[in-house]
């Protein structure tokens, strides 16, 4: 027994030099597994070769150690595996309360809390220690209970949510779990006076290294020539809260040759203008912390900068300590001069191509513009009852505009100007009505206006048709509306829908409003021309029926540039 604890013990450590040379994550949790492993082994080791009662203790108290830390690091392990993560401050208070364990388990020959009764007694020159358990033994099966729960559930839930957990190397370590849990039950109802624990220690140790060594094979070591490529053009520099220096990588010095010159853990008293305005940036991170930010989201980005011809970009991160306290900085810069090139030459071309874009598209709307009021112009020249309208009301609805622009009632720009840019074309399907009543000197007879109240539906056709080439959906929407709508009331008597309310497009509700007033103040072959106040008594009256009240209240404010404009 005392060669096979022996035999335990250089295993152990074997298995500990074996992680510090593979496992390139420097894994933490694994680390102290197999420290715990050791220490355990050697305790077990030292009791077999005792040679009095307090020397057997001592080593006891040694062996036990891994008894109480291992479930709580192997836990720890699983969660790892399973890409499950508790808080640092979690970690500690379990690790915590499994050291309060360990001091009262130390008290074994001093109190009967864990242990009393206890005797040493030799076998063939083997120390062999035997023990009646005390009150608080029952803590030890408690917690190896509690963590193998702990461990099979947060297995089981990676299992079945996780798709980037290994799921053999996992279900391999729980069988070993399970294994060594047995074992420990059955060799304290045996109870032999030989333990065993020592080989589950070996066998747990080997099973967890098994899914280590697979995970660098195939994700860290395969790809560390690609790793370390990328890290070739990425600088790192870190100093702590005083501006104390600890070091940089070659890339940083490159960067920054002054820091050839500093010497580690030396303050920063000197640094050039570069590096200083990089360095002004830790204010922000110190806000933040300040505030009770979680560290794992607390990064300041750096603006990209120039040193010499070269681009650079990167983020300041704070050094944390277990309790996530700020205890330095760690700065990260990146050549960035590639893509500052290319998105200097892209944003050349683009001014070029836009610029190229906005003429063209400005002939084209020259174009379009010069084709619809001459379509406009050929209207007002068939509709001798008319005289001018189509031009005045386009004027009207600017002066209008101007005004809705200014109010409370939400307008956007871009909108009203799609409704001056529209006022032109409302009245366009009057290319579509006969000559005979366009140019009819008289009034019009009730079959003449009939036939006049076609001209919304055919001018909306004709919108459709003349813009149809234009990639101005909003532009053409509007058109349409303006032209097919402009006739429609409040109170649902309008043509040539009858539409109510709100059911009228605003665009046409506005052009309605210009469109009478000029209809009213200007003289046609059957009427004579009101004057501006008899207009607004009249549009006042129809607010609510015809018009739009809240519109024409904003119409009223255009009184007097509406004066000055038919004055003129």
């Amino acid at each position: 027994m005392q060669y096979l604890y022996l035999g335990c013990l250089i295993v152990s450590i074997g298995m500990f030099f074996w992680l510090k040379v593979f496992d390139v994550r420097n894994s933490t949790i694994q680390f102290f597994n197999l420290l715990i492993v050791m220490i355990s082994n050697y305790g077990f080791y030292l009791v077999t070769i005792s040679e009095d009662y307090e020397e057997a203790i001592m080593a006891h108290k040694i062996a036990l150690f891994g008894g109480v830390f291992l479930p709580v690091f192997y836990f720890f392990l699983v969660l790892e595996i399973c890409h499950i993560y508790i808080s640092n401050h979690a970690c500690v208070l379990l690790v915590i309360i499994q050291g309060f364990i360990y001091s009262l388990v130390c008290t074994m020959d001093k109190s009967d809390l864990f242990y009393r009764n206890i005797t040493t007694h030799t076998v063939n020159g083997i120390c062999i220690i035997s023990e009646e358990c005390g009150t608080l033994h029952f803590l030890f099966p408690m917690m190896m209970a509690v963590y193998f729960l702990a461990s099979i559930t947060a297995a089981n839930y990676s299992l079945l949510k996780k798709k980037s957990v290994n799921k053999k190397s996992l279900f391999v370590m729980l069988i070993f779990v399970t294994l060594a849990l047995g074992v420990y039950v059955a060799e304290r109802i045996i109870d032999s006076g030989y333990e065993v624990i020592p080989v589950v220690y070996v066998v747990l140790m080997f099973a967890s290294l098994v899914p280590v060594y697979d995970s660098d094979l195939y994700t860290v070591q395969e790809n560390k020539n690609i790793m370390d490529e990328l890290l070739s053009n990425i600088g790192f520099m870190t100093f702590d809260r005083d501006f104390v220096y600890k070091g940089c990588n070659e890339f940083m010095e490159s960067i920054f040759p002054e820091l050839k010159s500093y010497i580690i853990g030396q303050k920063i008293s000197y640094c050039s203008k570069e590096l200083e305005n990089v360095i002004s940036k830790i204010s922000s991170l110190e806000m933040k912390y300040s505030r009770g930010a979680k560290k794992e989201f607390v990064v300041v980005p750096i603006d990209t900068f120039m040193v010499g011809d070269r681009y650079y970009v990167g983020k300041i991160f704070g050094v944390t300590n277990a309790f996530g306290k700020l205890e330095g900085y760690t700065i990260k810069l990146r050549d960035d001069t590639d893509r500052q090139r290319v998105l200097a030459l892209t944003e050349r071309y683009n001014e070029e191509l836009t610029r190229e874009v906005e003429q063209k598209t400005r002939k084209i709307k020259d174009i379009q513009e010069k084709v619809i009021l001459g379509m406009a112009e050929m209207v007002e020249s068939r509709d001798l009852s008319t005289g001018g309208h189509i031009k005045r009301t386009s004027d009207v609805v600017k002066i209008f505009a101007d005004k809705l622009k200014n109010s409370d009632l939400g307008f956007e720009d871009s909108f009203l100007d799609n409704v001056i840019n529209s006022a032109p074309m409302h009245d366009l399907g009057k290319l579509g009505i006969d000559d005979s009543i366009l140019r009819k000197k008289s009034g019009l007879t009730d079959e003449d206006f009939a036939t006049m109240k076609k001209h919304p539906e055919i001018g909306f056709n004709m919108v459709r048709k003349v813009l149809a080439d234009v990639e101005e959906p909003e532009f053409i929407k509007v058109a349409e509306n303006v032209a097919h709508y402009h006739h429609e009331k409040m109170d649902g008597t309008g043509y040539p829908v009858g539409l109510k309310g709100e059911e009228i497009p605003v665009e046409a509700r506005i052009m309605a409003l210009a469109d009478v007033y000029d209809a009213l103040v200007s003289k046609r072959c059957y009427k004579a021309a009101l004057s501006g106040d008899e207009a607004f008594d009249i549009i006042k009256k129809g607010m609510g029926t015809h018009f739009d009240e809240r519109l024409a209240k904003v119409f009223f404010s255009c009184k007097s540039d509406l004066e000055e404009y038919y004055n003129n």
